[in-house]
């Protein structure tokens, strides 16, 4: 079964990386880039990407950003979907502090900081190869694309249907982007919902690859093919 990526705020496939070399070679992974025009919004970006889903089996991952987008496309009952991994993510805005986005004069520049990211993002548990990965994706993210994203999360409003799908929801356990109260909103949206509790930051696919591969092949294994 196809195991497709959406990437999180940097919307590009550099930070899949860690994971892709803990999955299986026989496993097939499609990685699908997020637009860097137009509207930004979790709907929007649906409708985008619809048509890139294929439709043999697969299984659909959202990271962070990517988590309401995956939701969306779910919400479509696309031909080939049999389930919907988030990861590190949310279906409700993620941090109150969001709201002061259209006052940061320097978003890029503030996000790239070393100390602030291995502060809030990466909680001191990653290499200095991995936050330099990381910085470089926010570096190369246009000004306007970055405040579009992060205005896009900003006005999240609560789902109004539940998916029926196999749902599994990893948890990163030291998150501090990600407010208990917006992870906990998968809970109630999804019928079929499976958590499991990761000991990591924000960025679990970065800092935890080998663990998160486990539990993702684990979660597929399980789900009817047809």
């Amino acid at each position: 079964m196809r195991l497709v990526l959406l990437p999180g705020l940097n919307g590009s496939s550099t930070l899949f990386e860690p994971l892709l070399a803990h999955l299986p070679p026989a496993m097939e992974v499609q990685i699908l880039t997020l637009p860097a025009q137009g509207n930004q919004d979790p709907a929007n970006l649906a409708d985008r990407l619809l048509n890139r889903l294929g439709s043999t089996p697969y299984v659909l991952l959202g990271e962070s950003f990517s988590g309401p987008l995956a939701y969306q496309l779910a919400l479509r009952q696309p031909s080939g979907l049999r389930g919907v991994i988030f990861v590190a993510s949310f279906l409700s805005r993620p941090h109150p502090l969001l709201q002061l986005v259209p006052y940061l004069p320097l978003p890029t520049c503030l996000l790239r900081q070393h100390i602030l990211l291995r502060l809030f993002c990466l909680n001191g548990q990653a290499s200095v190869d991995v936050i330099q990965t990381v910085r470089e994706e926010i570096k190369k993210l246009p000004q306007r694309l970055l405040r579009a994203r992060l205005l896009s999360l900003d006005q999240l409003q609560e789902p109004l249907l539940q998916l029926q799908l196999p749902v599994l929801h990893l948890v990163a356990n030291r998150d501090r982007l990600v407010t208990r109260k917006a992870q906990a909103s998968l809970s109630k949206y999804c019928t079929r919902l499976t958590q499991v509790g990761v000991d990591g930051p924000h960025f679990l696919l970065q800092t935890r690859p080998q663990v998160c591969a486990m539990v993702i092949q684990h979660f597929i294994a399980g789900l009817p093919s047809e």
